[in-house]
């Protein structure tokens, strides 16, 4: 949505001194050198010029031939780097090849990921991806994973790219999988997430220990509407991204009309670092703080107790985590395990932020005057 709101309301136009670069098809001559940081949003971007600075692509197709004298961040459907750059790349998309020499990293996501046989990688490789092929040099490590992973070039470091094999993956119906993950692999996993999680929640209870309590008394006392605020959360997420697009494409309109072209920018710019922030903080919530809230609530089953003690506390977070991440470890039902507890966790987040919220809204009840009391007669003479 924000690639077709860039392309149908700016049209072709550059701002900022060229700095910022819009349209259908966005072309960087190979006759340009672009002084410092270059910005493209397009339907396709091809850059055949020199960028002496970081280049950042958003378009359906980017072609990146010319040479990059910083880092390359690019998203789009179809992604080729046929230049060298010397920091790192960092790409999306759906299929993405990198042919020439990267001195830093190589961060990749997409369906197919191709490092060529002429490539070259001076720091590591970082993938997710659907076919992986690795077919140049990298001189550091492979890490990753891949619904199908081929390496013919040459690594220095260690490649460690767990293979998922399964229809998840685009396997084609009645083909037999295989296990998606060896017993090795789900045992480490478990035991990483639960080591990051009970780190996260032991500063949650250092720092915020009135919210997680909260959040825990929220979910002890009103599961069902914890469940219901975790379907809201997840509507209210969707809601708040369809309405930063469309105050975008707005605000677009409103400085285009006006010949506000700097204001474009900064709206574009602005928009993406808001839903960059806002799915932060949701996949956090999701990822981590679900499992804490919930895992605090098996916690406090298993060793219950009134008083506010902060070592009872971090016993009972730590049993509940384990029975959190063993349970959503499971095959099979480990992924609906994890939706309860996201749904429960998140939901218990909500409604305890909520009422705390309206709680601070709602003034104090006004104290009634107390009428004086007369002073008692003295007793005697």
């Amino acid at each position: 949505m924000l690639l077709l709101a860039t392309t149908i309301v700016l049209g072709q136009d550059s701002f900022l001194d060229g700095k910022v670069r819009t349209g259908d098809q966005v072309t960087v001559p190979a006759s340009e050198t672009v002084d410092g940081n270059l910005y493209i949003f397009s339907g396709t971007a091809t850059v055949d010029g020199t960028v002496n600075g970081d280049l950042v692509v958003f378009a359906g197709t980017i072609n990146v031939n010319g040479d990059v004298d910083g880092d390359v961040l690019g998203a789009g459907g179809q992604l080729t780097v046929n230049g060298a750059v010397t920091g790192d790349v960092r790409m999306a998309g759906g299929t993405l090849t990198s042919t020439d020499a990267v001195t830093g990293d190589v961060l990749a996501a997409g369906g197919t990921i191709n490092i060529g046989s002429g490539g070259t990688v001076g720091g590591d490789v970082i993938v997710s991806g659907g076919q992986v092929t690795v077919a140049g040099t990298v001189d550091g490590s492979v890490e990753g994973t891949a619904g199908a992973y081929t390496s013919s070039g040459t690594v220095g470091g260690t490649e460690h790219v767990v293979v998922r094999q399964g229809m998840w993956w685009g396997q084609t119906e009645g083909t037999p999988a295989e296990p998606e993950r060896e017993v090795q692999d789900d045992v480490v996993e478990g035991l990483s997430h639960f080591v990051v999680v009970l780190i996260l929640g032991l500063l949650v209870i250092w720092l915020l220990p009135r919210a997680l309590r909260a959040s825990e008394t929220t979910l002890r006392e009103r599961p069902a509407a914890s469940l219901g605020g975790g379907f809201l959360a997840i509507l209210g997420y969707v809601v708040l991204v369809i309405a930063i697009v469309l105050l975008m494409i707005l605000l677009a309109i409103v400085f285009g009309l006006t010949r506000l072209g700097a204001l474009v920018a900064i709206d574009i710019v602005g928009g993406v670092m808001a839903l960059g922030l806002g799915t932060f903080l949701f996949v956090l919530a999701l990822a981590f703080l679900a499992d804490i809230v919930v895992g605090f609530f098996i916690g406090r089953l298993i060793l219950p107790g009134q008083e506010e003690n902060r070592w009872r506390e971090i016993a009972a977070l730590a049993l509940g985590l384990l029975v959190v991440v063993v349970l959503t470890s499971l095959p099979v039902i480990g992924g609906l395990a994890k939706l309860v507890v996201i749904l429960f966790g998140l939901g218990a987040l909500a409604v305890a932020g909520w009422s705390r919220w309206r709680g601070r809204r709602t003034p104090p009840p006004p104290v009634e005057p107390v009428a004086p009391v007369a002073p008692a007669a003295p007793v005697g003479g």
